[in-house]
């Protein structure tokens, strides 16, 4: 802010050189005194301005720049005022249900309120590059996938950021390259197509979209998403943290945990199907609790990730032998005493590769922390997203051609200074809608998110 009164005061003075002196630049009548003369008052709007600019005239130039800079400053200004509103409610708020508000200068946020989310960026990526139909923005960058994850942010924490809090939610994403799997296994997820070609500069701008929204970024060399998350979910949940991890990949759900005294708890939150997965979700489809989970997925095997199993055990009979022998070490320690034939001379056979599938589909749970990028020296407890920045986030939207989101998102920015929705604003407006947009080369934001709708946090 000071700087741009700094050159604000430069350029009124230069003003005032060329034109002989001071005037009120203000006043219309007398801008088009000085720049057209005496006589009826003339246009000085900003394209006849721009045209006397164009044609040499370096006062019409000066003063362009001069409201340019007074636009920013009053922008900057309403910013600020929003926040400080915002502070107060959030303040008050956090009074009058007797919480704790922590933070310097007060974030709005009550210890053990609000559970640690955790994305698993990579899988949603994917997810949402297949539920978004094909967008482009005005250079032909395809932003599909951009603008579904910014769909589902805005219905995750948007709400919570406009009242001044800062949301613990941060984003993981996978390392890339080889990892220890792949030298316990040279054919570890080697059957897995080829990313889609206009998906692969997606990656870097949905990074670009995680630091306009204030998200960290979270990755471990040598380890995949699910090794840091499990890492995270566990020291969360030991320190009494509730976490709520965003995927559906089913090697997460062996970290869901009921918590208890001391204990934080830890669900996964399905975000094509729009669900909770607790330990009751887990039984019902596995048949065993989420601690088993990896005995039965080790069994069974999993094609996605080539992981090989037990051939001719699929995960009903899997689950029914761990819970018969208590789990896959005490089972493959007595497969003398499997009555069937075919499943005692598999599980015989391969009993090594078995082993092997095991070690595959464990979760790492203690990454060490000098490997784990983004924490910025923090405690897991301490991850949170950054204060809302709303300029960032427009010229984000700007610059990927996302002309209604931004629209709506400036009015929904607008209205929340009297505490207020905009005229649009409605977080679920930026999801499931159709049509109406500017899709297509040429940048925009049309087309159907088709998940998040009213997901359950």
């Amino acid at each position: 802010m000071d700087t741009l009164k700094s050159r604000l005061d430069v350029l009124e003075s230069e003003i005032f050189s060329i034109s002989g002196g001071p005037f009120n630049l203000n006043s219309r009548a007398q801008l088009s005194k000085v720049i057209h003369g005496d006589g009826p008052t003339q246009s000085v709007s900003k394209d006849s301005l721009d045209a006397m600019a164009g044609g040499g005239n370096p006062l019409a130039g000066k003063i362009l720049k001069y409201r340019d800079i007074k636009s920013q400053i009053k922008r900057v200004e309403q910013s600020e005022s929003r926040k400080v509103e915002r502070r107060e409610r959030s303040k008050q708020r956090a009074e009058e249900e007797g919480g704790e508000e922590l933070g310097e200068g007060g974030n709005g946020v009550t210890m053990g309120r609000d559970p640690l989310v955790l994305i698993d960026s990579s899988s949603y990526i994917f997810r949402s590059y297949y539920a978004m139909p094909p967008l482009h923005r005005s250079d032909g960058t395809p932003t599909g996938a951009v603008l579904g994850f910014c769909n589902m942010l805005n219905k995750l924490v948007m709400d919570r950021l406009l009242r001044g809090e800062r949301p613990r939610l941060v984003m993981v994403f996978d390392c890339g390259g080889k990892n220890f799997r792949h030298e316990l296994y040279s054919e570890y997820k080697q059957n897995r197509p080829p990313c889609p070609v206009d998906l692969i500069p997606q990656f870097d701008l949905i990074k670009d979209m995680a630091s306009a929204y204030g998200v960290q970024q979270i990755l471990a060399e040598g380890y995949e998403a699910d090794d840091v998350i499990a890492t995270l979910a566990s020291r969360g949940v030991e320190r009494g943290v509730n976490v709520n991890v965003v995927s559906s990949d089913k090697d997460l759900m062996q970290l869901v945990d009921d918590g208890g005294k001391g204990r934080g708890s830890c669900v996964l939150i399905d975000p094509m199907k729009q669900k909770r997965v607790g330990v009751e979700q887990v039984m019902e489809k596995w048949g065993v609790t989420p601690d088993k989970l990896g005995d039965v997925l080790a069994l069974a095997g999993d094609t996605a990730d080539n992981i090989p199993g037990v051939k001719g055990i699929g995960p009903k009979i899997a689950s029914g032998l761990i819970n018969e022998y208590g789990g896959l070490e005490e089972l493959l320690g007595r497969t003398d005493e499997v009555k069937q034939n075919k499943r005692r001379e598999a599980l015989q056979e391969y009993t090594e590769m078995a082993k092997l599938s095991r070690k595959l589909v464990e979760l790492v749970r203690d990454v060490p922390t000098e490997t784990i990028q983004g924490m910025d020296d923090l405690e897991v407890e301490e991850l949170r997203m950054e204060e809302l920045d709303e300029d960032r986030l427009l010229n984000f939207y700007q610059e990927m051609g996302f002309r209604d989101v931004r629209r709506r998102m400036k009015n929904m920015f607008e209205g929340s200074v009297n505490g207020q929705p905009g005229a649009g604003s409605s977080v679920s407006s930026f999801v499931r809608r159709k049509g109406g947009g500017s899709g297509g080369k040429g940048g925009g934001d049309e087309g159907e998110e088709k998940t998040f709708d009213n997901v359950p946090f």
